[in-house]
């Protein structure tokens, strides 16, 4: 587990603000509290760490052979070659790893819902599309005229803006596996079936009328 005295790496900032403190992180990781992506993530980021330290023992290294204590002589010059190569191999390991969190990182970055957008984002319109994609849909290319559409499985057509938006914001994806013109299967993200649970609020309550104080005169009657 990572503390405050361990090597920092490049990516710690990267990650804190991803899954937020590492020490924290990795003490749910050795406790087994953690999805996959963040223990994938965990671990590689252990290994950073301690490759990190290998750098660090063999720069000092380097630095106290080179620091004018010792006599330059052919001994003290086979130790700096081999300090040299010892240091080569263990950035080169360092930056293996390194490449490997950032892929870690990533897979955590796609794992994660984003948080769905302000209704004010979004028309009435936009939520009607989306509530009418909820049980799925299709984009299709027609091959003639090369026009894109897309509709849902009651074949109800949506309007290409709309749903532009709403995969512009995280709530629908679909799969780009396939080709246009063979039809590309729409779904809602965990972040579009929040936002359509966020829509679905109690009405307004009618704003209540005050009472007349006792004794005042009756209101006028209303002409028609």
């Amino acid at each position: 587990m990572t503390t405050r005295e361990s090597p920092a790496t490049a990516l710690d900032a990267a990650i804190e603000h991803a899954v937020g403190d590492l020490a924290v992180l990795h003490h749910d990781h050795l406790r087994g509290l953690l999805p996959v992506e963040r223990a994938a993530l965990a671990a590689v980021h252990r290994e950073l760490v301690t490759a990190e330290g290998a750098v660090t023992y063999h720069r000092n290294a380097l630095t106290r052979l080179s620091s004018g204590s010792y006599r330059v002589d052919t001994r003290l010059l086979d130790r700096l070659r081999r300090t040299v190569h010892e240091l080569a191999q263990a950035t080169a390991a360092r930056d293996r790893l390194q490449e490997g969190v950032a892929a870690a990182l990533e897979a955590v970055k796609a794992a994660t819902p984003a948080p769905a957008p302000a209704d004010e984002d979004l028309t009435p319109h936009d939520f009607a599309a989306l509530l009418s994609l909820a049980g799925g849909g299709t984009m299709r290319e027609h091959l003639l005229t090369h026009r894109v559409s897309v509709r849902t499985v009651q074949g109800r057509l949506v309007e290409l803006p709309s749903f532009q938006r709403l995969e512009a914001h995280g709530l629908l994806t679909r799969d780009t596996s396939r080709a246009l013109t063979v039809g590309q299967p729409v779904t809602l993200t965990d972040t579009g079936r929040t936002a359509l649970l966020g829509t679905r609020r109690p009405p307004a309550m009618p704003t209540p009328v005050p009472a007349r104080p006792a004794g005042a005169w009756p209101a006028a009657a209303r002409h028609h």
